[in-house]
């Protein structure tokens, strides 16, 4: 099923959408179910920059992943099997947000992370380049901005929780888009970071 946002952003975030995907790790079959929220407060501007998008050029996303055969009747632990799930989810994520036509870059960061319950997770961050409608630029109907995507995972019980964000890092060359839309990264990765906090998780290590 699909994962609420943490109290700490739910109220200036709302669902926008979703998907279900089915792929494969290894001996066994995840079935990742994906849900993306819209900024509240700057929900017209993100609109106006792009209106057909499945994925708002800033948003946040939680991915709830179920593994079949579970892993422990595989032989795996979730924590153990950490550094395998990590490149999967992110692989997924890259998927997800190429099918939307976000062009998925160089990766910025790859790294473990420490929540303040003492859950391990895996953090990449990648560059991006998002598309942008034309009258949101200069008639130009390929022009992007300047994105960043934020994509971790965590041992939830049996399986993974995967959750992150998308922000956009520079504006369109609309004065009064661009003062709509409100870049800006510094409060942006925050607000990822307090959905990574704020996630519910079964299990996690350290418990």
């Amino acid at each position: 099923m699909a994962i609420d946002l943490p109290p700490a952003v739910a109220d200036d975030w709302h669902h926008v959408g979703g998907r279900t995907d089915d792929r494969s790790l290894s001996l066994a079959t995840i079935t990742a179910e994906t849900a993306v929220f819209r900024h509240r407060p700057t929900a017209d501007a993100l609109e106006r920059l792009r209106a057909d998008g499945s994925v708002p050029a800033r948003s946040l996303f939680t991915v709830d992943l179920a593994i079949s055969p579970s892993l422990s009747a595989i032989g795996l632990d979730p924590g153990d099997a950490l550094e395998l799930a990590a490149p999967k989810a992110r692989d997924g994520v890259v998927e997800t947000l190429a099918d939307d036509r976000i062009e998925v870059g160089a990766e910025r960061a790859n790294e473990y992370i420490d929540r303040p319950d003492g859950a391990i997770g895996h953090l990449t961050v990648l560059e991006a380049a998002y598309p942008i409608d034309a009258n949101a630029a200069t008639d130009d109907d390929s022009a992007t901005i300047d994105a960043e995507v934020h994509a971790a995972v965590w041992p939830d019980g049996e399986s993974y929780t995967l959750a992150g964000g998308l922000l956009p890092l520079e504006a369109p060359e609309s004065d009064l888009l661009a003062a709509a839309l409100d870049v800006d990264p510094a409060r942006d990765r925050e607000a990822i970071v307090d959905l990574f906090r704020g996630l519910d998780l079964e299990a996690s290590d350290g418990d």
